[in-house]
């Protein structure tokens, strides 16, 4: 099967919404270790995060079949989401946080069908930010109303840990909890060579 990983283009914001379109998470109270998407992105805003952030793309067959974004330090300091900090209940000390590089996790999604490739494009994902200067990725899953598992032992795998619980209010959607994931730098290459798949994910390295 002819697959690839790639830097995202302009174009391939379309892309991204038609996949998140496909993977709406459930509103009333259930589990979920499928992933999805309970809030909605537009396709202005995929685009500036192509043009802004770190986004690569999945491509089987000449097909975009998943896509991973990560907001950089820049970006992140100077959003809403670090405004939001200061409402979360923090379990560990925020200072090396508020002076260090920090990225943000913001989505990664695949059509089904699709695991260990989807696992090469975290690593690639994950990797290059940190080859690039970030100290930190911060991330969230949904908690409530909707119980989204589905990221969290891949986080766990690259040395990522819990630091964190955020109440938001949303249009539409309403009340949402949320749990706050850490992952580090020297954590993540430590733990990424103890992975069954290390080599796989070597062999897929960008």
């Amino acid at each position: 099967m002819k697959q690839k990983i790639r830097k995202s283009t302009i174009q391939d914001a379309q892309h991204f919404v038609r996949i998140k379109n496909t993977l709406p998470l459930p509103k009333e109270k259930k589990d979920t270790i499928k992933g999805g998407f309970l809030l909605g992105t537009d396709i202005n805003t995929y685009k500036f995060y192509i043009e802004n952030g770190h986004c690569l793309t999945a491509v089987v067959k000449d097909e975009i079949v998943g896509f991973g974004i990560i907001l950089p330090n820049q970006l992140v300091k100077n959003s809403e989401l670090w405004e939001k900090r200061k409402q979360v209940k923090w379990t560990i000390n925020f200072t090396d946080l508020e002076e260090g590089n920090v990225s943000y996790l913001e989505q990664l999604a695949f059509v089904s069908g699709h695991r260990m490739l989807s696992i090469a494009l975290s690593y690639n994902l994950v990797k290059s930010i940190f080859d690039g200067g970030t100290n930190f990725i911060l991330t969230t899953t949904v908690k409530k109303p909707v119980l989204n598992t589905a990221a969290i032992p891949y986080i766990k795998s690259i040395g990522g840990f819990k630091i964190g619980n955020i109440d938001e209010t949303y249009p539409i959607v309403g009340n949402i909890n949320s749990d706050v994931y850490l992952i580090k730098k020297n954590t993540f290459y430590k733990k990424i060579k103890t992975l069954v798949f290390y080599n796989f994910l070597k062999s897929n390295e960008l």
